[in-house]
């Protein structure tokens, strides 16, 4: 009996993969009257300001697929839930605070979380963004994501995200 016992420990959860890099595409489309199912949500908006249509302290919610390629049909790995924030608005720059978790499914092997979060200046080429912690394969994971806006089209963007991983 305790060999048994001692044998479904050993045996029924395996270590984790800790991947030291991961590469992902995130893609977004805001909700309004013509995306009507839309993952992402204004839900608090300040008075509109007249240096941009976004509004400063405009907060968003989305729960977005996140995808192994460009494309919005290629193999999905998980989904981005988090908001943001826009912070800083101004004709020159355009800055929010970017909070979300990836949930990674296990089509790809990885299994678990990876929370991001930091300042993102939108109209930067790069931006860079603090991985702040994970569970299951990325458990105890910190690190850096690199983010690049691979499109704008209408109410849809999509974001290239690059990841390098620490372990503690």
């Amino acid at each position: 009996m305790i060999v048994a016992i001692a044998f479904l420990l050993v045996h029924s959860s395996s270590p984790p993969k800790r991947p030291p890099s991961m590469l992902f595409y995130f893609h977004s489309t805001v909700l309004n009257e013509t995306h009507p199912d839309a993952n992402t949500a204004q839900v608090v908006a300040a008075p509109r300001s007249n240096l941009t249509v976004l509004g400063y302290g405009t907060m968003v919610v989305f729960d977005d697929p996140l995808t192994m390629d460009y494309s919005p049909d290629s193999t999905p790995v998980g989904r981005a839930q988090g908001f943001y924030v826009y912070d800083q608005l101004t004709k020159e720059s355009v800055s929010a605070i970017f909070v979300f978790t990836a949930l990674f499914n296990q089509e790809d092997g990885f299994n678990g979380t990876l929370n991001f979060v930091g300042a993102d200046p939108v109209l930067s080429p790069y931006r860079d963004i603090s991985v702040v912690g994970g569970t299951g394969d990325s458990e105890l994971a910190r690190g850096i994501a690199r983010l690049s806006t691979q499109s704008i089209s209408g109410v849809t963007f999509v974001l290239k995200v690059v990841v390098t991983l620490f372990y503690f």
